[in-house]
């Protein structure tokens, strides 16, 4: 999670989430943002990285305390969500 507290790191991903979530009921009201694009904000890179940091808070450091299958779908789910991001961000 590098420098964040898993406390600050909840709240940008709530911050995240919340402002996708805006944006997706204005466009469910209002419809698209203009005739080029469906959203005034990147509603899918917003809820990229609020569901990376939720993973980052919600996977236990313990290892005995989560399967092996499960452990290898989360380590997939967080190494798309990175990709994906750097991609976005790029």
């Amino acid at each position: 999670m590098s420098h964040l507290t898993v406390e600050a790191a909840a709240i940008l991903a709530a911050s995240q989430a919340t402002e996708a979530t805006a944006e997706l009921l204005r466009f469910a009201r209002e419809g698209q943002y203009s005739t080029r694009i469906p959203f005034a904000e990147n509603v899918t890179g917003l809820l990229a990285e609020a569901l990376k940091l939720a993973l980052e808070i919600d996977t236990p450091g313990d290892e005995a305390l989560i399967e092996a299958e499960d452990r290898a779908l989360f380590a997939n789910l967080k190494t798309s969500l990175a990709a994906f991001i750097e991609g976005w961000v790029a």
